[in-house]
């Protein structure tokens, strides 16, 4: 049994989970520092991020997930 490829299975699932389980966490940590295009709004308000933006990040834990699985089987000897 190749541990590197398990290792890669086992971190492409559980970040994966992550993406697709808080998927806005994500995007505030990506967006940390960065200057906001418009400077309307109360003072502490936080702007919600796009729905596109947060769904784009599930896909590509879904993604994860799925690579995951794969490089699983391929440690196991399935595939």
């Amino acid at each position: 049994m190749d541990y590197r490829t398990l290792l890669a299975a086992v971190l492409g699932v559980g970040l994966g989970a992550v993406l697709i389980a808080a998927p806005e966490a994500i995007v505030r940590a990506h967006t940390v520092g960065r200057v906001p295009g418009d400077r309307g709004g109360e003072y502490g308000a936080d702007s919600e991020s796009d729905d596109r933006i947060r769904r784009l990040v599930q896909v590509v834990g879904a993604a994860l997930i799925l690579a995951g699985l794969y490089f699983g089987a391929v440690a196991a000897g399935v595939a």
